[in-house]
């Protein structure tokens, strides 16, 4: 007990499987190695030296795979991470608090909270369906590009992770028993509040299901463990590096405890409830097209975990699309029609890949060369 809170081995070696992958992504090799050609585009200068970083990273982290207490997959669940009974074995390091800290934030108006941070409609596109397919792809069984489509009908048929996420218009706010209505007049809509979402979302992830949390009258705490490094990182850390190093995701090379294809698929299904595997193999025809799914997946297992961001940076991927939500209008018979729409335009450049570099280590050595872009 009295080194709670402390860095582990376990926390090294999932923080060292990250600074490896890192290590070796398009964005962070030598002007000689890869090139930045524009917004979600480089090229690859030197392959030889690219493919041999990805082999030698991908080697070193099957090597912490095989350290005593990695390799398994531990999903994440509502009750890992908010009204905690039992810490989850996959935080390798996490913070811990019992407070309402967080429901404050997030929570809708109507429920006492301020809703800082409520999720784009761009996130909730790119869950899967529960039978494997993308839901902007119509085997999904639905067509977002009709515009009659009602969007209930998408929230009904997306994996197990989307709720754990988001919270959607007529789903219903943890043990409250009544459904959020973000329509025009709505309690949870921004005609009842300016803080209410600008989305049509909020967010699910990491809040408490208490309801009354921060009913003035008597406010509640729960438990809650932030994840900071989990070992399940790991696993998806070395799929990113296998599939890269050795070009056929369904190659378990030699001494590797698994291919890049085994750990999606024990992701999607563990994660996800995906047990359907028609576009896992589809999208395990080449390297390219599982170095997609295998950047979507991540995004959807470390939602709000704070990485994104650095993933879209590292891999050149384009920082400048607009963010979506939706507005939802009840019509005269009591029924919804929910429309697409800009929220935000997000002004990145190039340049914003990188940091710049201090003004006032610039000023110190004039032989710096600072970022590109910031020169």
């Amino acid at each position: 007990n009295t080194q709670i809170g402390r860095a582990t081995k376990a926390a090294a070696a999932v923080l060292k499987s990250r600074v490896l992958l890192y290590s070796a992504s398009p964005a962070m090799q030598d002007d000689d190695v890869t090139k930045i050609t524009g917004m979600g585009q480089f090229e690859i200068l030197n392959p030889t030296v690219y493919q041999a970083k990805w082999e030698a990273v991908a080697k070193e982290i099957n090597k912490i795979l095989g350290m005593e207490g990695f390799g398994t997959y531990v999903p994440v669940t509502a009750s890992s991470i908010a009204d905690v009974q039992t810490e989850s074995s996959d935080y390798a390091f996490r913070k811990y608090f019992n407070s309402n800290l967080l429901e404050g934030l997030h929570f809708p108006p109507f429920y006492y909270g301020s809703a800082r941070a409520t999720p784009s409609h761009n996130l909730v596109k790119a869950f899967y369906a529960k039978n494997g397919y993308p839901a902007t792809d119509v085997r999904s069984g639905v067509d977002l590009s009709d515009p009659d489509f009602d969007l209930t009908q998408l929230y009904a048929v997306l994996d197990n992770r989307f709720a754990l996420n988001v919270y959607y218009h007529s789903a219903t706010f943890g043990d409250s028993g009544q459904p959020l209505d973000m329509s025009e007049g709505g309690k949870d809509s921004p005609s009842f509040s300016e803080n209410a979402t600008r989305t049509g979302y909020y967010l699910a992830k990491f809040v408490s299901k208490k309801s009354a949390m921060l009913n003035p009258i008597q406010t509640l705490n729960s438990v809650h463990y932030n994840p900071l490094l989990r070992k399940s990182e790991v696993l998806l850390n070395f799929a990113e590096a296998a599939n890269e190093a050795w070009g056929n995701p369904t190659v378990k090379a030699e001494g590797c405890l698994y291919s890049a294809y085994e750990i999606l698929k024990t992701i999607r299904s563990q994660a996800g409830g995906i047990n359907f595997d028609l576009y896992l193999d589809e999208m395990a025809q080449s390297k390219d097209s599982f170095r997609k799914l295998i950047q979507n997946e991540r995004r959807l297992e470390f939602t709000f975990e704070n990485h994104r961001y650095f993933d879209m940076r590292r891999w050149v991927l384009p920082l400048n699309e607009e963010v979506e939500g939706v507005a939802v209008t009840r019509k005269e018979d009591g029924t919804f029609s929910f429309k697409v729409q800009k929220v935000e335009q997000r002004k990145y450049e190039v340049k914003n890949y990188f940091m710049p570099l201090p003004y006032a280590e610039l000023e110190k050595n004039k032989n710096l060369m600072n970022n590109q872009g910031w020169e």
